[in-house]
């Protein structure tokens, strides 16, 4: 995972968890189902910039997968 020194704040994007465009350190997450070419290993994806400092993942062993599960405001 790549790690980028500062977040691209050009447009309405914000950091999903946290909801700001603070400049902080940020990774890009692929949004599912957004690739190009599924049978192969390198596609373009979609992706959402993630503040490094905001992710709080789990790994669960069962599913092989890790996650982090962002709660969604109330009223919405």
């Amino acid at each position: 995972m790549k790690i980028f020194k500062e977040m691209n704040t050009i447009g309405r994007i914000v950091c999903p968890i946290c909801k700001t465009k603070d400049q902080k350190e940020v990774v890009l997450i692929p949004k599912v189902g957004t690739g190009d070419n599924p049978d192969k290993n390198f596609q373009n994806y979609e992706a959402v910039q993630v503040h490094l400092d905001c992710l709080n993942l789990w790994f669960d062993e069962k599913l092989g997968i890790i996650y982090q599960k962002i709660g969604k405001e109330k009223g919405k």
